[in-house]
């Protein structure tokens, strides 16, 4: 979950980092006023001259602290324990079938021992397709729970900043940024918030 996560994230940081980049440059590469060339329709107040606020979330403790998220990390850890015990009976029955063959090889017609090689070919390319059936039904299970999970805290985050308090909510990942100010930091506030709209809908 937490790689998905990551991706998520860091493609939300190239963008952000992009939109200053675009505003900044603007600004240093126009001497006259943005509503002189249309770019801003009259009556609009310019958005030059008002500060961006910056807040971000913690998604380690989102990930720890917010119950939606444990409960989602908890289906997907039984849904790995379930194939993956899935593919070790799957194993254990092609093993003992290899076996089965082996024993009998020195009592085997060529057609017989032809028929059980065939058989095993046809039964390893059963278990690979099998596997990868499984592997991508896993995957779209934990694509489609972190994305539940993703759009839960979009949705809150949309109520919780509705004064427009922010401009920008960043969600923090280690390794994302060299350095954050713990003062712009609103994780707490964010799972509080996070866990009473859960706990309210389960109900």
């Amino acid at each position: 979950m937490k790689n998905v996560l990551l991706i998520v994230n860091a493609l939300l940081v190239i963008a952000v980092a992009f939109l200053l980049y675009k505003q900044f440059s603007r600004n240093t590469n126009t001497d006259k006023p943005r509503h002189a060339d249309g770019l801003l329709s009259k009556g609009k107040d310019s958005m030059l001259n008002k500060a961006a606020v910056f807040a971000y979330i913690d998604m380690d403790s989102i990930q720890a602290h917010y119950e939606l998220a444990r409960n989602v990390e908890r289906e997907v850890e039984r849904k790995k324990g379930a194939i993956t015990a899935e593919l070790d009976k799957m194993d254990k029955s092609f093993k003992a079938k290899v076996g089965g063959y082996q024993q009998q090889s020195n009592t085997m017609t060529e057609e017989q021992a032809l028929a059980a090689r065939q058989d095993v070919e046809t039964t390893q390319t059963q278990m690979m397709e099998k596997r990868q059936g499984l592997m991508d039904e896993f995957n779209n299970f934990v694509a489609s729970k972190n994305m539940s999970v993703k759009k839960k805290i979009e949705e809150f985050l949309r109520i919780f900043n509705a004064d427009k308090t922010f401009s920008f909510i960043l969600a923090y990942e280690p390794g994302l940024f060299y350095y954050k100010d713990t003062a712009y930091d609103i994780t707490r506030e964010v799972v509080k918030g996070l866990n009473e709209q859960y706990a309210r809908e389960k109900k």
